[in-house]
């Protein structure tokens, strides 16, 4: 998916510069990439958040628009305010087609799990993974078949389909798993004592 973003040349000094910014509705960021400068830039606050929002599902890519410029980007950091969550500066960087890019891609469960139908419990252990690949080559997704699952079976990220990408995690780290529910609370505490039984106990001894 790609967002479309107008931004402005920035020139803060100051931290109260900074905080002038924000009060007027916009976010501090910056433009970076292998063969150009830096350029501090300001992006509008509602705008950003409002396509921020849609762009969990799938990989992002932003063109912004400078000067009469385009700039083709990917969001490689942001600053978060720790309580309201509001966006405190964002990092973008340019990338060609060619480019080889490290990415966070969704993982997309499809299917019903035979061991969920018995009763079991499905845990979605990861739902995104680390790859690196070219940058016009990057999968919105991948997808994980969970179907054949039956209780006590998971699945890992070697079980995912390749690709002209290059997984950088580790293959043994898991999913999905199908939990097997707890037997009854292990049959009720296996079937507490009555009162009586209890009184009848302690006379015994």
């Amino acid at each position: 998916m790609i967002f479309n973003l107008k931004a402005t040349p920035r020139k803060t000094v100051k931290k109260s510069d900074l905080h002038n910014l924000r009060a007027e509705g916009l976010i501090p960021a910056v433009l970076y990439g292998p063969q150009m400068e830096s350029i501090a830039v300001s992006i509008s606050k509602s705008e950003f958040t409002q396509m921020y929002k849609k762009s969990f599902a799938e990989v992002s890519f932003w063109d912004i628009e400078l000067n009469g410029k385009q700039y083709h980007t990917i969001l490689k950091d942001k600053q978060m305010h720790p309580v309201s969550r509001d966006m405190l500066h964002l990092d973008f960087m340019t990338v060609s087609a060619e480019a080889i890019i490290e990415v966070e891609v969704p993982i997309t469960v499809t299917g019903e799990p035979i061991g969920v139908k018995e009763g079991g419990m499905m845990e979605i252990v990861q739902r995104h993974i680390k790859i690196a690949c070219k940058a016009n080559e990057i999968p919105e997704d991948l997808t994980l078949d969970v179907s054949n699952l039956k209780m006590g079976d998971s699945l890992h990220i070697r079980d995912l389909k390749q690709g002209n990408w290059q997984v950088k995690e580790h293959g043994d780290v898991t999913l999905v798993t199908i939990h097997t529910p707890k037997a009854e609370e292990k049959t009720q505490t296996a079937a507490a004592p009555t009162a009586e039984e209890q009184t009848t106990s302690e006379s015994e001894k």
